[in-house]
């Protein structure tokens, strides 16, 4: 394993612990801090386009959980090359918003820049297969 992937592991473990205790500020320093930050989420309004607006979606989806919702990642591969770099894996999320409790998990792929020397998250992109014969997203997938 490079420097490099070590760094974005740990990057990776930064976002997993503020995602979990719904730390705002601490989950945006892990994001490339600009308007040519782009996510595809499995929320709408499905493209976030601009930090500023990923920040919105993100103080938007904390605040509707009951409680600090739990993440997991699997499979996650990394593939660097000077200053970009890639991942590919699976992120599992529990938790209840109204009541109502879910366990899902989704596909992630995500691309990383050096920001001042340090890898941030630049594009994000987290879907659920689809089954063609009903056009409903498979949400009881486990791997």
């Amino acid at each position: 394993m490079t420097n490099d992937e070590d760094q974005i592991h740990a990057l990776r473990a930064e976002w997993l612990e503020a995602a979990q205790s719904r730390d705002l500020d601490r989950i945006m320093e892990t994001y490339y801090p600009g308007p040519e930050y782009l996510a595809y989420d499995v929320m709408p309004p499905f493209i976030f386009e601009g930090w500023d607006n990923f920040r919105a979606h993100w103080k938007n989806f904390f605040e509707m959980f009951d409680a600090d919702p739990a993440f997991e990642r699997a499979d996650t591969k990394i593939h660097c090359s000077g200053d970009v770099a890639f991942s590919t894996g699976l992120t599992r999320f529990v938790g209840s918003i109204g009541g109502k409790a879910f366990d899902i998990w989704t596909r992630e792929t995500l691309g990383y820049r050096k920001f001042e020397g340090s890898w941030r998250i630049i594009h994000d992109h987290v879907s659920v297969p689809i089954d063609l014969n009903t056009g409903i997203g498979v949400m009881d997938y486990k791997p």
